[in-house]
């Protein structure tokens, strides 16, 4: 994804196909939601106003939410 088509969505705002967290808390919740759905973007570091604040993930995080990802049934 280039920087032009994140900004795109971010301009596009959240909606039922994205969700914008400035922090990936309770992100299991909204794997889960987009997956018994249509599926989705959750975009980390970005919060409800479409600001980028960045969010410092780190390899443990990416770790952690990749775990997530697999476990969600």
């Amino acid at each position: 994804m280039t920087k032009e088509e994140l900004q795109q969505i971010i301009n596009a705002g959240e909606g039922h196909k994205t969700e914008f967290m400035a922090m990936p808390e309770n992100l299991d919740r909204e794997l889960i939601a987009f997956a018994n759905a249509s599926g989705g973007k959750i975009l980390i570091g970005v919060d409800d106003a479409g600001n980028i604040a960045g969010s410092g993930v780190d390899d443990d995080l990416k770790a952690h939410i990749l775990d997530m990802a697999k476990n969600c049934r």
